[in-house]
């Protein structure tokens, strides 16, 4: 009974880090943007290949926060103007995916990697799941587009693309 409970407790940690590492969704974070003097402000996301949405989450200023007037995006930039101060929530597609790979009982493994035709530039160990080690070019490396690990390294895995933004 003890080995079911922590095969299913594995089984839902597996499952709530598989969806966290889904390549379609995009990045979400909030920001405060700010128009001093009714200027233009923009803010550049270095690990996006472009905005997909920007929302008000809270206004805090007097002037209204009008999207396309006031505020908006284009690329990777997201943009105030005309005296909008608020609290947003921007949503991102990343320059990065997080993939799953297990080296199980020892034995080497390999884990394709979504590129979406896109230039590999980083791999690095996101979450360690094993009690072995995860070291890069020891017990995981980068072959072609795919993850290859062994010696019971288990892990996600942050593969970073080259930054191309989409405008």
């Amino acid at each position: 009974m003890f080995a079911f409970k922590v095969l299913m407790c594995s089984l839902l940690v597996m499952a709530s880090i598989f969806d966290m590492a889904s390549a379609n969704r995009p990045v979400c974070t909030d920001i405060q943007l700010s128009s001093r003097g009714y200027r233009l402000k923009t803010e550049v996301f270095d690990d996006a290949t472009s905005v997909v949405a920007m929302d008000v989450l809270k206004r805090k200023s007097r002037s209204t926060c009008t999207f396309g007037s006031s505020y908006g995006f284009h690329g990777n930039t997201v943009w105030v103007n005309n005296g909008c101060r608020a609290d947003f929530r921007v949503c991102y597609k990343a320059t990065w995916v997080l993939v799953i790979c297990s080296s199980e009982h020892f034995r080497p493994a390999m884990c394709p990697i979504p590129t979406g035709g896109k230039r590999i530039v980083a791999l690095d160990l996101y979450k360690k799941i094993s009690r072995s080690a995860c070291r890069l070019n020891q017990s995981f490396y980068l072959r072609g587009n795919a993850v290859r690990v062994v010696d019971g390294c288990r892990g996600l895995f942050k593969v970073t693309f080259e930054n191309i933004p989409t405008y």
